[in-house]
């Protein structure tokens, strides 16, 4: 891939998405026409389309209308791994990632924690960590298993955890220490205790059965 505006409708669009890629967070269609030097009127078009396909999410604060990525859209995350690959190429880095380290992964799962979309974040959770195998060929396991904030939540951070260590022994390599945690004072179902949770506590990873969270490990193929 020479160009990675060039699987994008127009270079605007690129431009768009890019921005809101990269923003730190949520920000108006005004605040990106600024930033790219670009008119209103264009940049809020290209936002309209994004928003059609659910690329980009909307949240009104006040008279404001806020933008933001949504990671859980699989096009948005294609862009954002476009965008990786190019700059990639252009910072000459010898081995450009296709894959999210855990803290990335955290910060995209805290919006959506926040925003009570609890199984965006699960989906989040697991297409990350289910890049690792990428990250161990490449020789970065370190670096994409760093340790992360707290998303502020002690049952997520607990599944953070485990998953970790699942995923770490499924690809053949070592867990790190910050892993290692007590278990929740609580038994915890992340997809919830409806009639397959009997099911789940048969089908869990040891290294979240014995945090007390129940999460069928079949999740992890399917996410």
């Amino acid at each position: 891939m020479a160009n990675a505006t060039a699987i994008f409708r127009s270079d605007t669009q690129a431009r768009v998405l890019r921005a809101l890629a990269r923003a730190a967070d949520a920000i108006t269609a005004s605040d990106l026409a600024r930033q790219l030097d670009e008119p209103l009127s264009t940049v809020a078009r290209e936002v309209s389309r994004l928003v059609e396909t659910g690329m980009v999410l909307t949240t009104s604060r006040g008279r404001r209308t806020l933008l933001r990525p949504n990671w859980s859209n699989g096009y948005m995350r294609a862009a954002r791994d476009a965008f990786d690959y190019e700059d990639g190429l252009r910072t000459q880095e010898p081995s450009p990632r296709w894959w999210r380290t855990v803290p990335e992964i955290v910060e995209d799962v805290r919006p959506e924690l926040r925003d009570g979309n609890e199984p965006a974040a699960l989906r989040m959770l697991l297409d990350g960590l289910n890049s690792l195998p990428r990250a161990a060929a490449a020789g970065r396991v370190d670096e994409m298993l760093a340790e992360p904030p707290s998303t502020g939540d002690e049952r997520w951070d607990a599944l953070i955890a485990g998953s970790v260590r699942y995923v770490a022994r499924r690809a053949g390599v070592g867990a790190p220490d910050w892993t290692r945690r007590r278990p929740l004072a609580a038994w915890w179902w992340p997809t919830g205790r409806g009639a397959r949770a009997a099911v789940a506590m048969q089908r869990t990873p040891v290294e979240l059965a014995r945090l007390g969270i129940w999460f069928d490990e079949r999740n992890f193929t399917t996410a």
